[in-house]
């Protein structure tokens, strides 16, 4: 997983409407197997983070410049340093008209999956821990705890510049508070929800159970094509990837994976249930990443 670039700073804010009290970091963070190790786990704990939502920006203005500042740094119109001071900044004003928001450490990192360029920005906060020294003391230990993360975003670079019309380049946590906390973070992003994750995925497994019942499969067969379809789903979700309709085809019928008829069975059900994705289902986007991405919450119930 290149990294390409990343930075940490700090707000100081308290829940009890006191000032925010920003500490910002001149530089980037120098690469190192501490930053990579941080950075995989930060992964794959928001991956395996359910209540995320997946969304677009809304068209830049005053009220939401995030997206203006990042087109100026993905096209090179100021560096990376810049443009996370200028977001935080941003971020800082917002934490302070939110008198329940508590500050933490912000992280911004730019950096590359396979072929595609993320950006995931996230509020992190310390636990307090104890750890044994080199002359067996036990002493206290503050560490970054990024595996109770409860404000955080992904964007999918990539997606945002080539996909125009995706609905869903965006992922970020909606926090279990409510949105008089969360709120304000999805401001900071700038983002609306497009695409219902948890109806999503339930039209999916719908259309797929609805082309193995009319296949008329022996019981045998139609497990364990549902079970490799939850084991796919699933392991897309851990990637915080969407789900190829090639391979899902391919589930269904591994002979024959882009065969229009299994398509057409995974569209018919999504256009019955109103699908938002259901435009991008036709037979010419044959291994498109339109497929929504799975909802975890709802894959763990029929495991």
């Amino acid at each position: 997983m290149p990294i390409r670039h990343c930075i940490v700073h700090l707000i100081d804010k308290k829940p009890d409407g006191t000032p925010a009290v920003l500490q910002a970091r001149d530089s980037e963070l120098s690469e190192s197997v501490a930053i990579e190790n941080m950075l995989a786990d930060l992964n794959e704990s928001y991956n395996a983070k359910q209540g995320k939502a997946w969304g677009f920006f809304h068209a830049e203005s005053g009220a939401h410049p995030f997206s203006g500042w990042l087109k100026q740094y993905f096209e090179g119109g100021q560096d990376f340093t810049a443009f996370s001071h200028t977001a935080v900044e941003h971020l800082q004003k917002l934490m302070e008209e939110s008198n329940l928001s508590t500050g933490g450490h912000v992280l911004f990192a730019h950096y590359q999956q396979g072929m595609t360029d993320y950006l995931t920005v996230a509020l992190l906060h310390h636990s307090e821990g104890v750890v044994v020294t080199d002359d067996l003391d036990v002493t206290p230990s503050r560490h970054l705890d990024v595996g109770q993360l409860h404000l955080a975003a992904r964007i999918n670079l990539s997606e945002w510049q080539n996909n125009k019309q995706s609905k869903q380049y965006i992922s970020y946590i909606k926090g279990k508070n409510g949105k008089k906390i969360s709120g304000y973070f999805s401001d900071f992003i700038g983002c609306m929800e497009g695409v219902d994750g948890p109806g999503e995925t339930r039209t999916l497994l719908k259309a797929f159970s609805d082309f193995v019942e009319n296949e008329d499969l022996p019981d045998e067969s139609a497990r364990e094509k549902t079970k490799a379809l939850v084991d796919y789903a699933t392991s897309q979700a851990k990637l915080g990837e969407p789900m190829g309709l090639e391979e899902l085809s391919g589930l269904i019928d591994e002979d024959r994976p882009r065969r229009s008829t299994t398509i057409s069975a995974i569209r018919t059900t999504a256009c019955r249930r109103k699908s938002p994705w259901i435009n991008a289902l036709s037979t010419n986007s044959v291994g498109s990443p339109a497929v929504p991405k799975a909802c975890p919450s709802v894959l763990k119930r029929i495991c």
